[in-house]
């Protein structure tokens, strides 16, 4: 699930160079804080989508393995597993806790790889103004 969630997220960042760079051609000639706006509100948006996919694929598996007992619950505790809040309202049976162990890591590395994404795409901004 955690290479599932590393290929959607590696899929999305080529989209997101493919919009890019039209959009920092398009913003050339336009103030640096409306290029960086406008980056920063794309890479939010493809973050975002990121997220959510990875989110719902473990939410998935977890009805799959009827872990939870409704689908809501399922995404709930992802996402709360996924960002590592990890508020306990919902907790994993116990002979799943290893699987839940998994979400968090999983979402760490996500949020490491959208970190990278910023960082590329301010990058980019600053390329171009230079």
């Amino acid at each position: 699930m955690t290479l599932l969630s590393v290929i959607v997220a590696a899929t999305i960042w080529s989209w997101l160079d493919r919009i890019l760079v039209p959009l920092l051609r398009w913003a050339h000639g336009s103030h640096i804080r409306l290029r960086v706006t406008l980056v920063l509100c794309v890479i939010v948006v493809f973050a975002m989508a990121i997220i959510t996919i990875g989110v719902w694929l473990w939410a998935l598996i977890f009805l799959q393995f009827a872990v939870f007992a409704t689908l809501e619950e399922g995404v709930y505790y992802s996402l709360v597993a996924f960002t590592t809040l990890g508020l306990g309202d919902v907790i994993v049976p116990f002979e799943w806790r290893l699987l839940g162990g998994m979400v968090g890591a999983n979402g760490f590395l996500i949020f490491g790889l959208i970190t990278a994404m910023l960082t590329d795409g301010m990058r980019g901004v600053i390329r171009d103004q230079q």
